[in-house]
């Protein structure tokens, strides 16, 4: 017996899951001039069928496979048809009107939640034609391959890997080192497909902002190139420097919070109030430029693919060679011997040192605030890399002002330091334990 009130609810959702699509379809359509499969009449009825053929006959799997089946072969001859009479071969509309069937079965299931990110999910991809084409323009054909090859071995070799510890101090465990490699290269993906997508043309702040994500080092590098061969523009690359370097704390922070959040609270000082400090300065010199151009090109931001292999692999052995140090100078030489590791890996990479500490602190292996103190040294060191990298290689007033604004940044952080000494910041880490967690 069906429950008439549960029944009328779940035909309810379903109509309105396929009227979302057809709303979009036939705008879609009236704003292009042309006829579509499917509006909004049409994909609410396919809501409406699904719902019914899987309420009344999914329990009768022949039944209701004839009537799946049929409603599939129909969208395949309407698809056909449309082909031949009207030379349009493309099936999106037909594929959409499928997936509104089946999120109509989803419903018939009591699934409302997977039909609703299914629906959401389909109407995004509909909406985002342009955005997604403009994309594909902008990817290069190395980096598809790359992307294809890194995704092939993140799931051929990741599942082959022991999940156990190996090695003299008991610390390397190749399933999480490759799993952390992973991860970093995912934030640094995602950070890539959205310069992608947006553009580095929407201005040199955008670029700088997102490269920062990825890795803030090529960005300065890259700017600092660009300013000495177009010395008329200052403020605008300054600001794209100290942004990309900004970037950089929320993103440790972001690492940190995933991978230790217990850590968190005691890291957000330091990394907070050095990357507050350099968006301030950032902005400073974003509202006193004197209509210096703010555009840039892919080519010119140069950054490259994180989903590379070999970089990958580098990092996996790095972050596994600091995993290992790190405990070795810990047990023998205290603190000091990590805080000396982590100055001489900030020449190097921020991530790595980042991601061991928070495994090491998770593990109990070493203090909250070693690994927090040990973070920020390599951080600061890495501010203090770019600064350097701008003065060599940026034009002489770009040089100067970057790096002055650099050195506050890392005063900044020696201060918070300096705090931390003192005992001054084990207030503000309680609340904001208590508070936030």
């Amino acid at each position: 017996m069906i429950d008439t009130l549960y029944f009328f609810e779940g035909l309810g959702f379903s109509l309105l899951l396929g009227m979302l699509i057809g709303i979009e379809r036939e705008k879609k359509s009236q704003i292009a001039g042309l006829s579509s499969f499917g509006g909004i009449r049409t994909m609410s009825l396919v809501g409406m069928l699904g719902y019914l053929v899987y309420v009344f006959f999914g329990e009768a799997m022949p039944l209701f496979s004839i009537f799946t089946g049929g409603f599939l072969l129909m969208i395949v001859s309407a698809y056909v048809i449309s082909s031949v009479l009207g030379k349009d071969y493309g099936a999106t509309s037909e594929i959409a009107t499928f997936f509104v069937y089946i999120t109509g079965v989803l419903v018939g299931m009591g699934e409302y939640l997977i039909a609703t990110v299914v629906t959401l999910l389909v109407l995004a991809l509909l909406y985002l034609k342009k955005p997604l084409h403009t994309f594909v323009k902008r990817v290069e054909k190395e980096e598809v391959y790359d992307t294809v090859k890194f995704i092939v071995v993140v799931f051929v070799i990741l599942p082959l890997l022991p999940n156990q510890t190996f090695g003299p101090l008991d610390i390397l465990n190749p399933y999480n080192i490759w799993l952390m490699v992973i991860f970093i290269s995912g934030i640094s993906f995602v950070s890539y497909v959205a310069i992608k997508l947006v553009g580095p043309k929407k201005g040199i702040g955008l670029g700088g902002l997102l490269g920062g994500l990825v890795s803030s080092t090529a960005v300065s590098m890259s700017f600092s190139n660009l300013s000495k061969r177009s010395k008329s523009i200052v403020d605008p690359f300054v600001f794209g420097i100290l942004i990309a370097s900004s970037a950089m704390f929320f993103r440790v922070l972001l690492e940190v919070t995933v991978l230790n959040r217990a850590l968190f609270p005691t890291l957000m000082v330091p990394m907070g109030a050095m990357g507050i400090t350099g968006v301030i300065l950032s902005f400073f010199y974003w509202f006193k430029r004197k209509g210096e151009s703010r555009t840039v090109t892919d080519k010119q931001l140069n950054l490259q693919s994180p989903f590379q292999l070999w970089p990958a692999l580098q990092f996996g052995l790095f972050f596994a060679a600091l995993l290992f140090i790190s405990k070795f100078v810990s047990l023998n030489f205290g603190d000091q011997g990590l805080y000396l590791t982590a100055f001489i890996s900030g020449f190097v990479d921020v991530d790595a040192i980042t991601v061991s500490m928070s495994n090491l602190s998770l593990a109990g292996d070493i203090s909250n605030f070693a690994a927090a103190t040990t973070i920020t040294i390599a951080t600061m060191t890495n501010t203090l890399v770019k600064g350097i990298i701008v003065l060599s290689f940026g034009s002489h007033t770009v040089g100067r002002k970057t790096f002055t604004a650099l050195i506050l940044i890392m005063a900044v952080g020696l201060l918070s330091l300096l705090l931390f000494k003192l005992n001054l910041v084990d207030g503000i880490t309680s609340v904001v334990n208590g508070v936030a967690w």
